[in-house]
């Protein structure tokens, strides 16, 4: 492997590692964000949509994730050599 292909390869782990974290951080405050959700002043965040705009960005972190996984040279070397 060259060294393009092992940066490469290291942000897509870095990446992962993020996601892996913000994942474990919601987990850990679900208890909490239970309870908020209950209280009266959530209904005002339920209504303005900020829920759903959570949720999408979260998606879109998702997304992008995949497509620098993707776009790896390494991966499309391989796949333009096995026609050669």
């Amino acid at each position: 492997m060259s060294t393009m292909d092992d940066k490469i390869n290291r942000k897509i782990h870095l990446v992962k590692d993020i996601l892996k974290n913000v994942y474990e951080i919601l987990e850990l405050f679900k208890p909490l964000l239970e309870v908020m959700l209950e209280m009266e002043e959530a209904e005002h965040y339920k209504k303005s949509g900020v829920f759903e705009k959570v949720a999408s960005l979260f998606g879109e972190i998702s997304i992008l994730c995949k497509e620098i996984e993707n776009d790896s040279p390494s991966l499309n070397l391989f796949l333009d050599n096995l026609g050669n």
